[in-house]
């Protein structure tokens, strides 16, 4: 249960994130402008793996979606960072909250936030490009769900391991893009070279598409991508664990640019 001290700077981070909307728009529309360019192509590929009424929507809604997520992951650092650019950290530590009270109020609203940026993007590449998963609806919400917590267990590991902002969004990006490109985001992960589809399985983004895959395109329920979910929940424990142990509330953070 969240105490009301994490309530409290839920509050105002959420009102941090309203201040300042763009961020999550741009993650929202861009995918979204990208998606018409790669859908042919996917449909191609998808057809001649055996999915003949597929459209490719089923690979480049889910890709974009993980893709632009993991990119959303700068949130985090801004949020945790810019308390130190602005001064407010100190205050905010010397306040009744203690440090578990601070990191939850601030992790809540950027999980809310990851939460509605997929979904919106699925729900957009239904009405927009024909994108209708033929497996469980309950199984996709979980693994959004799922996902949507590891992004930000993520987020906060980078803010827990580097002493800069710029540092922490240039390495969560760069990250993001890899990870997402090797789990299969743009392209299905059996067209990648050898060499990636053997790294393949140490992204968390392989394991999430994977699981959306199953569902989208192989009529999947929750016991079939049960084995993905678990493997994406052991990504979100351990960047969690490496973030609890890096994590220090009195480290000297450069918020600026």
């Amino acid at each position: 249960m969240i105490s009301p001290r994490s309530l409290a700077v839920a509050g105002t981070s959420t009102r941090l994130l309203l201040s300042d909307p763009a961020p999550t728009i741009v993650m929202i529309a861009m995918p979204l402008l990208l998606a018409p360019f790669l859908v042919p192509a996917a449909k191609a590929q998808l057809q001649l793996a055996g999915y003949s009424h597929a459209n490719g929507s089923e690979q480049i809604i889910p890709g974009v979606a993980v893709m632009f997520a993991f990119l959303t992951t700068q949130l985090v650092s801004m949020l945790f960072f810019r308390e130190h650019s602005w001064g407010t950290w100190d205050r905010l530590r010397a306040s009744s909250a203690g440090t578990a009270d601070i990191v939850l109020g601030k992790v809540v609203p950027l999980y809310v936030t990851q939460l509605m940026q997929i979904s919106v993007l699925l729900f957009a590449g239904r009405w927009l490009f024909g994108f209708r998963p033929n497996g469980s609806i309950t199984a996709l919400v979980i693994v959004v769900t799922v996902l949507s917590a590891v992004l930000v267990a993520f987020g906060v590991m980078l803010v827990a391991v580097f002493s800069t902002m710029d540092l922490a969004m240039v390495i969560g990006n760069l990250g993001g893009m890899v990870m997402a490109g090797l789990g299969g985001a743009l392209a299905p992960v059996t067209s990648l070279p050898t060499w990636a589809q053997n790294l393949a399985h140490v992204s968390p983004a392989y394991w999430a598409l994977d699981a959306m895959h199953r569902i989208t395109l192989d009529h999947g329920d929750l016991a079939d991508v049960t084995p993905s979910l678990a493997v994406l929940l052991l990504f979100g424990v351990g960047f969690s664990l490496v973030a609890a142990w890096r994590f220090q509330p009195s480290a000297v953070k450069n918020g600026g640019t």
